[in-house]
């Protein structure tokens, strides 16, 4: 993996800036965009040449088809020589059933992208000192079925253990730091995270972004 770690605003724009990076290396134009969401990334999709393949656990545009990651991948499906895998995996009741499931719809050699919240942000870091709870792992995230916590080092070991190998760590979604703050509490809070990511750079960002090659 690349020592140097590069900064993103947000998923997007780390999502984009890899499809752009990683295409030629691609085994195939088949770009599959697991949780296509609203179809944000056809268009990026598409201006690389590629296919745009997208599935969602529920549909929310014509175009997608439902695959529930607990299960291979359609029968009708292309494999994929590009997956984009966008804040999902905190989602996955079986992240690493989910993975496998992945790494066997993709070519040999396909790549990765992923993004998915950072535990060990400093947001969440505090979150933990002050209520004994991760900023967007409580209760009431539930709702959102935020059931995995994606620690680096089991996201590492799950992606090996699916025939992947990393190539590239990155710091995603710092957009929310330039919010206003409303408070004197608001400030102290900032200023506490601050301190945080000074003593561990991995601390920024609410995400972090992971490209990956199947190997296996």
């Amino acid at each position: 993996m690349k020592e140097n770690v590069k900064i993103y605003k947000n998923r997007g724009e780390f999502a984009k800036a890899m499809l752009k990076k990683y295409i030629s290396q691609s085994p195939n134009k088949i770009v599959s965009d697991i949780g296509a969401g609203y179809g944000h990334m056809q268009e990026h999709v598409e201006e690389l040449k590629a296919k745009w393949q997208p599935f969602d656990y529920v549909r929310k545009i014509d175009e997608a088809t439902i695959w529930n990651l607990n299960i291979p991948a359609p029968k009708q499906s292309e494999k994929a020589g590009m997956v984009v895998f966008l804040e999902v995996l905190e989602h996955l009741d079986n992240p690493l059933l989910g993975l496998q499931n992945i790494s066997n719809h993709m070519m040999q050699n396909g790549i990765l992208i992923l993004t998915t919240p950072n535990p060990q942000s400093s947001k969440n870091t505090l979150s933990l000192f002050i209520r004994g709870s991760l900023y967007a792992f409580q209760e009431k995230h539930l709702k959102e079925n935020h059931v995995f916590t994606p620690w680096k080092h089991v996201v590492y070991e799950f992606l090996e253990r699916t025939g992947f190998e990393i190539i590239e760590y990155a710091i995603v979604d710092i957009q929310y730091k330039k919010d206003k703050r409303a408070s004197i509490k608001d400030w102290l809070k900032a200023r506490a995270e601050s301190l945080i990511e000074l003593r561990n750079p991995l601390a920024r960002g609410m995400s972090y972004g992971l490209v990956a090659r199947k190997t296996k």
